[in-house]
C-alpha cells in the first residue's frame, strides 16, 4: 500500500483526517480501520463499517480514497 498507493495514504491523512501534508505511511490495518504515521505523529482512519476480509478492506480503502478526492459540494451559508 505504501509503495504503490502513497498518494492515497497521504489523502487519507490530509483530506479525510485534516492532518498536515507529508509522506504519511500506513502502519497497520484491522477490521475497524487503519493506522497512519508521519514521523512521530499518528492518526487513526476508521472504516464506516467493520471489514471481515482482505477484499472488503480493499473495497473500503478504495471508497475512502474516492471520498478524499471528491468530498462533494461545499455547504452553502
Amino acid at each position: 500500500m505504501n509503495e504503490d498507493h502513497a498518494d492515497a495514504v497521504r489523502l487519507y491523512a490530509t483530506a479525510l483526517l485534516g492532518r498536515p501534508e507529508g509522506p504519511w505511511v500506513m502502519t497497520g490495518i484491522d477490521p475497524e480501520g487503519c493506522d497512519l504515521r508521519l514521523g512521530s505523529a499518528t492518526a487513526r482512519l476508521p472504516f464506516d463499517k467493520p471489514v471481515a476480509t482482505a477484499e472488503e478492506a480493499r473495497v473500503e480503502l478504495v471508497r475512502l480514497v474516492k471520498r478524499a478526492r471528491d468530498p462533494g459540494p461545499a455547504p452553502t451559508p
